[in-house]
């Protein structure tokens, strides 16, 4: 996960671990499934190779939470927000400021869509608060999600011609 060649979005799942020569248990696949839905990576040995079978978090509430490249896309995002904006910070608020951050900030979610890091955004906006010296900002965005499972389904017919 710290190669600089693998982005915050690059799935969990499937990726090797290196460092390791082998896992020192095994679990079947229902005893893998079982501390899965409870928040727990799960690693598996396929030959010589350690992989990870689930990557999740221990937040299991919703998609948004048990997916750790959606949170660290989000924490990325944010980070990313803060950099591009503090050239904002100790400047004279004049007309036109709160258009200068909209843009800003929708060049820097426009760099994360292009990198393929989030798949949209939308709704960014400044707003003016109580204190004059304070501005406010809100946007809207996607993470890009990973691949987890594919489901095949076969229909079986003795004539392909039929309806």
């Amino acid at each position: 996960r710290c190669a600089t060649d693998v982005d915050v979005a690059t799935p969990w799942v499937r990726q090797r671990i290196v460092g390791f020569r082998a896992l020192e248990r095994f679990l079947d696949a229902v005893e893998q499934n079982q501390v899965a839905v409870q928040g727990v990576t799960v690693m598996e040995q396929v030959g010589s190779t350690i992989r990870i079978r689930d990557g999740l978090t221990t937040n299991m509430d919703n998609i948004l939470t048990k997916i750790p490249t959606v949170t660290t896309i989000k924490d990325e995002v944010q980070r990313g927000a803060r950099r591009d904006l503090d050239r904002f910070i100790g400047i004279k608020f004049l007309p036109g400021i709160l258009s200068q951050i909209e843009g800003q900030l929708s060049t820097t979610l426009k760099g994360y869509k292009n990198a393929e890091i989030i798949s949209a955004y939308q709704g960014v906006q400044a707003n003016t608060t109580a204190d004059p010296g304070f501005i406010e900002v809100a946007a809207f965005f996607a993470p890009v999600f990973p691949v987890l499972q594919i489901l095949v389904t076969f229909n079986l017919r003795t004539n392909l011609n039929a309806p």
